[in-house]
């Protein structure tokens, strides 16, 4: 029973969609090991095969992925991730930030295999992390 290691890809341009969810993680009392790249920790990177590197690491090393579900992500780098996510076969939730109320990508649409996207709901998504990784859910939800 794996530790749930989890990667959120996400624009830093929409970073509060990344630090509200997991905040919530938090809140709930979700033990997990954070994976992803927030920004005030980027990867230590000057070129781009060198980010693609860190990149493919850092989601190699999770055991469960998310994506926001906003066009906003329909960016270069938010593909890459979701591309190796899939390489790698690791389960993919989509969920929609809090208020988003726009279209996701269809690539996003295509890679979610956990039946997202999801909405901006955190007891459910824990729920759905803690039963693919036969993780204990938190006490409360």
């Amino acid at each position: 029973m794996p530790k749930p290691n989890i990667f959120i890809s996400h624009r830093w341009a929409y970073y509060q969609d990344y630090q509200s969810l997991v905040a919530k993680f938090d809140e709930y009392g979700f033990a997990h090991h954070n994976y992803s790249v927030p920004a005030d920790d980027p990867l230590d990177a000057q070129r781009v095969r060198a980010i693609e590197a860190g990149l493919r690491e850092q989601i190699r090393q999770c055991n469960y992925f998310i994506v926001t579900a906003r066009m906003a992500s329909n960016s270069r780098w938010c593909q890459y991730e979701v591309k190796v996510a899939q390489e790698y076969q690791k389960p993919i939730l989509a969920y929609r930030p809090w208020g988003y109320q726009g279209n996701v990508p269809t690539f996003i649409y295509v890679a979610d295999n956990q039946d997202g996207p999801v909405g901006f709901n955190a007891p459910p998504i824990i729920r759905k992390i803690c039963a693919q990784l036969s993780w204990p859910v938190p006490q409360g939800l």
